[in-house]
């Protein structure tokens, strides 16, 4: 009994070391994703839009719970914006043979900014809208207006994915060029919605605690592919998520991260990266 309890505490302390040097691996870094392609990844209306987001998903966690909601929101909007623009990058410098991998990446970017609307329709808007009216008309135009062209671009992605169609990194990249800008747009208009400051005219501390709660649930999805997705598209020892080291240390890079693995080479900061730092382009 004592040599087991021995050797499982050697074991958990081994994975604990091995997990803090593979996360914390030197090669983890930004594949440096620019270009005469990238264009419009790099235009000043558009950054504008991302430093809005950046300005609110500060280092530290907010202490209030009005103020945890936007901090939250803006993290996860950092997450599509980086994820969509590695999954741009790539959409010409996939390794050919490869290519099924790189178009299910791709894919799940567009589903993780789908989902993500999905979950604010069904529960944050509703419950924001009754307490302030009128306060979710502004987020929901922009849903609408970007909507058709967003499933357009995953029914395209999927199509040439399960090999009914063939893919062309131009076209793909000028339906994302049509509704980035409005995309961006509107994940920094949205934190506007959220501010401490206009919620608290509302809402208590506590409900707002219940809220942020209700939020979070409501965007749980297959932990084996959001996890991992969501640590790979945010710098290394990001404060997001709020979880303990424990969950993004160890579950996202171990345990979580095997089951989709051949996706996460193209991911912007990569757990292990595969591809060089400078891709040749695929000639497709």
């Amino acid at each position: 009994m004592g040599f087991s309890r021995y050797l499982a505490s050697f074991v958990a302390l081994f994975a604990i070391f091995v997990s803090f040097n593979f996360y914390n691996n030197p090669l983890i870094s930004e594949i440096t994703m620019t270009g005469p392609a990238m264009k419009a990844f790099e235009t000043p209306e558009v950054l504008k839009q991302v430093k809005r987001m950046q300005d609110v998903a500060t280092l530290e966690r907010p202490q209030l719970p009005s103020d945890r909601g936007a901090w939250a929101m803006a993290w996860l909007h950092l997450v599509i914006w980086n994820s969509w623009k590695s999954a741009y990058y790539y959409a010409d410098k996939h390794p050919k043979e490869d290519f099924a991998n790189y178009a299910e990446y791709a894919w799940t970017a567009v589903e993780f900014l789908e989902g993500h609307h999905d979950a604010e329709e069904k529960a944050l808007f509703p419950a924001l809208e009754k307490k302030i009216p009128g306060s979710m008309e502004k987020n929901e135009a922009q849903h609408e207006f970007f909507l058709k062209p967003l499933v357009d671009l995953g029914e395209y992605i999927k199509s040439a994915r399960d090999g009914k169609s063939v893919f062309d990194a131009k076209i793909y990249r000028e339906q994302v060029d049509k509704i980035l800008l409005p995309v961006m747009e509107h994940l920094a208009d949205e934190l506007d919605t959220l501010k401490g400051s206009t919620l608290l005219q509302h809402f208590t501390e506590d409900e707002l605690a219940a809220l942020n709660t209700l939020a979070h649930k409501s965007q749980q999805g297959d932990t084996h592919k959001n996890l991992p997705f969501i640590l790979q598209n945010l710098p290394p020892n990001s404060p997001f998520p709020p979880a303990p080291a424990f969950v993004t240390k160890m579950l996202g890079p171990w345990v979580f991260y095997w089951k989709y693995r051949p996706l996460w080479k193209y991911a912007t900061y990569p757990f292990k990266p595969t591809l060089p730092t400078t891709v040749p382009q695929t000639s497709l």
